[in-house]
């Protein structure tokens, strides 16, 4: 293969290069899709996974929430102190 690459140009082992990337994605996110669209029931330690995902989606979204929440609460303090309204 090395040979291979001595004979390509520059832009011919860039191309050879991101196909091979393209290959190895393709490859893993059908492996990804196969088995999360598997069929039948789903397995316990997969849903408990899930459930994990989801609790700590639903705990960062909390906290950016507070914090939006505490950023109009200041700026309405500040803008009112300022007599900007």
């Amino acid at each position: 293969m090395s040979q291979k690459n001595k004979q390509l140009g520059y832009f011919g082992r860039k191309k050879q290069a991101f196909d091979e990337y393209v290959l190895v994605t393709k490859a893993k996110m059908k492996a990804e899709r196969d088995y999360f669209a598997s069929e039948g029931e789903s397995d316990s330690k997969r849903l408990a996974a899930q459930k994990a995902r989801d609790q700590e989606f639903l705990e960062s979204l909390r906290k950016v929430g507070v914090g939006f929440i505490i950023f109009l609460i200041f700026y309405a303090l500040i803008r009112t102190i300022l007599g900007l309204w």
